[in-house]
């Protein structure tokens, strides 16, 4: 794992922000073995119900509750109920209702999803430019090109026209138009 690591760029690797609290947590004590707490750590997060669909990404995927490591070497109550012949017929019925399972997953991260898109939009304030009004423009293009030091507003420019729906389209102060709309949340006022 750690030989495909080192050939992939740094910006493309993505890592769950909950498996890093967990590798931190246990790489205090043991700074160099972190490949071989990752497994563990990777597997008590996959056994793990997400608070968004109230299952876990085992259970989502295999329609079954996982044994937890400390099951698998101490007596319980699930391998003393252990029988094969049941165990196959209960499997066959629980993957006739895996898809029912998901969808249902499905609605809950949705609702979960709507439910912080409605807490967010209810703190925002509606910032309506008026034509003529001088506005900052963000500077996406010129971050790529000159790195994080560069500035990240661009101008003034002018509002030129309101197209509706927080689209506006901008003209620079020597009253040359740019060509794209832009969207509100990409401007801002411009005070002397």
């Amino acid at each position: 794992m750690l030989s495909l690591l080192k050939h992939v760029p740094p910006s493309l690797v993505r890592v769950n922000p909950s498996s890093l609290v967990e590798l931190r947590k246990r790489l205090d004590t043991a700074k160099g073995r972190w490949p071989e707490e990752l497994i563990e750590v990777l597997w008590a997060y996959r056994c793990t119900p997400q608070s968004s669909t109230n299952e876990s990404p085992f259970s989502l995927v295999y329609d079954a509750n996982a044994m937890i490591l400390v099951e698998i070497g101490e007596p319980s109550l699930c391998r003393e109920l252990y029988d094969p012949t049941h165990n196959h017929q209960n499997m066959a019925l629980h993957l006739d209702l895996l898809p029912e399972l998901r969808e249902k997953a499905q609605i809950r991260n949705l609702s979960a999803k709507q439910r912080a898109a409605r807490k967010y939009n209810a703190k925002l304030c509606p910032r309506p430019f008026v034509i003529g009004d001088l506005v900052w423009r963000m500077a996406s293009s010129a971050r790529k090109k000159d790195g994080k030091f560069s500035a990240n507003w661009d101008g003034p420019y002018r509002i030129r026209e309101d197209t509706g729906g927080g689209a506006y389209r901008l003209k620079q102060l020597s009253a040359e138009e740019i060509p794209n709309t832009w969207n509100v949340s990409h401007l801002k006022f411009y005070f002397n």
